[in-house]
C-alpha cells in the first residue's frame, strides 16, 4: 500500500527521465538556435529553449499560493468566530433552557395537583417573588 511513497528505484527512474528530457530539449534548442538568433533577438526569453514560460509559471504559482493562503486565513478566522459565538450561545442558552424547563415542570406539577389556571399564575408569581427575595438577600450579603 505504498501508493504515494516513492521507492529509491522509482526516484532514480524519475531522475533519469528528467535528465533525458532536459538533454532532448537542449539538443533541440541547439539545432534551432542558430536560425533563431538570426530572426529573434537574444533578449526575448522565448528565444531561449526551456525558458519559454518559467517566470510566468512561477508568478502564477505564487499568486495561487497567496490566494490559497488568504482563503485559509479567512476560513480559520471564520471558524474561530463561529466557535466563539457557539460557546457564547451555549453559555446563555443552556441556563435559559434549564429555567424554562423548570418553570414548565413547576406549572405542570401545579396543574396535576388540581390547580386552576389562575392558581397556576399565582404560584408562578409567588415563585418569582421568592426568587427576587433570594437575589436581594444575596446582594445584601455581598455588599456588607
Amino acid at each position: 500500500m505504498d501508493l504515494f511513497l516513492e521507492t529509491p528505484q522509482q526516484q532514480a527512474e524519475r531522475m533519469l527521465r528528467q535528465q533525458q528530457r532536459l538533454m532532448e530539449i537542449q539538443m533541440q534548442g541547439a539545432a534551432v538556435q542558430p536560425f533563431a538568433q538570426n530572426v529573434v533577438p537574444a533578449a526575448v526569453p522565448a528565444a531561449v529553449p526551456g525558458c519559454e514560460s518559467a517566470p510566468e509559471a512561477y508568478s502564477v504559482q505564487q499568486d495561487s499560493y497567496a490566494q490559497e493562503l488568504a482563503f485559509d486565513k479567512r476560513r480559520a478566522r471564520r471558524r474561530r468566530v463561529g466557535q466563539r459565538l457557539r460557546t457564547l450561545a451555549m453559555i446563555v442558552l443552556i441556563p435559559l433552557g434549564l429555567a424554562a424547563i423548570f418553570l414548565a415542570s413547576y406549572a405542570l406539577t401545579c396543574i396535576l395537583n388540581g390547580a386552576s389556571p389562575s392558581e397556576v399564575l399565582e404560584h408562578l408569581a409567588a415563585l418569582g417573588q421568592r426568587l427576587s427575595d433570594v437575589v436581594t438577600t444575596i446582594r445584601a450579603g455581598w455588599e456588607s
